[in-house]
């Protein structure tokens, strides 16, 4: 069976045909609700499946609740900010392909700049080469993908930054050194969409406890957790192995549908995604 994730996001279980749902146990009562019969349990020979007493019904995916609008400006030639609410911004230089995130709440900047160097209020805190994603607190999700820097194959800088909050969406291109002029920040509202067509890899979560960014492990992100987004590591450029977010949602979708898909790329690498999970957990 093939569920497409992107195609289900916004659409009742109901799509369903139920040429697929042959011998499953799942009825259609009408269009979009789907009802599952409970089967025999110790039951005698003569025992027939029946619905239970309390359906389970699905008539469709429930509203969303809006969310407030971000905004972007140009404030320079090479420069540009955006403010993503909850008092978070960020602040964009395509010239040293660096970006800050700023948590108005604390008072914390996190500096992202170079090839590419991670400072929290000024003290180094990691370097990374492959896509990563900076949760905030708020569960916005800032994905920064990287590209080879043209002064150095072996060093990488940052090329394209993907943000979501549910709906919200902003996308920063042109953040790459590699090329000056070309700085563009887009606002929009497909959050969902952009979020499901774009991998997080190594994901680390905003320190809602003090300053810093947690690891999948829940202690502090260091170098040692970095590291896996080296140049032929599980995360390293150019890597397909889901983050521990998306490994979860694959198996979510794998238990329900019996298919293995995110985004519009699902041809994943098995090893590489076997690596990062053990490399995680």
């Amino acid at each position: 069976m093939t569920v497409n994730a992107l195609a289900a996001t916004n659409a009742s279980i109901g799509f369903i045909a139920l040429s697929q749902l042959a011998g499953t146990g799942w009825n259609q009562l009408a269009a979009g609700i789907l009802v599952q019969a409970a089967g025999r349990l110790l039951a005698g020979p003569f025992a027939q499946s029946c619905l239970p007493a309390t359906a389970s019904l699905n008539c469709g995916v429930a509203g969303r609740e809006p969310l407030a609008s971000w905004t972007a400006s140009t404030t320079g030639t090479h420069t540009a900010a955006l403010d993503l609410g909850d008092g978070y911004s960020l602040k964009i230089d395509e010239r040293n392909s660096e970006m800050t995130i700023f948590n108005a709440a604390t008072g914390e900047n996190t500096r992202i700049w170079g090839d590419p160097h991670v400072e929290v209020d000024g003290k180094h805190a990691f370097d990374f080469w492959g896509t990563t994603t900076f949760q905030l607190e708020n569960g916005t999700k800032i994905t920064i993908n990287t590209e080879q820097f043209a002064g150095n194959p072996n060093m990488y800088v940052a090329s394209q930054v993907v943000i979501t909050k549910g709906n919200n969406s902003a996308v920063i291109e042109g953040i790459s050194q590699n090329q000056l002029g070309d700085l563009s920040v887009s606002v929009g509202g497909n959050g969902y969409a952009l979020d499901a067509a774009h991998r997080d890899g190594w994901t680390v979560q905003e320190n809602a406890s003090g300053s810093g960014w947690r690891a999948d492990h829940g202690g502090i992100a260091t170098q040692a957790d970095a590291d896996i987004t080296r140049p032929g590591e599980a995360y390293g450029p150019g890597a397909t192995a889901p983050s521990l977010g998306e490994f979860w949602q694959l198996l979510g979708t794998f238990l329900a549908f019996g298919r293995l898909d995110i985004g519009a790329d699902a041809a994943l690498s098995d090893r590489a995604a076997i690596r990062a999970f053990a490399r995680l957990v």
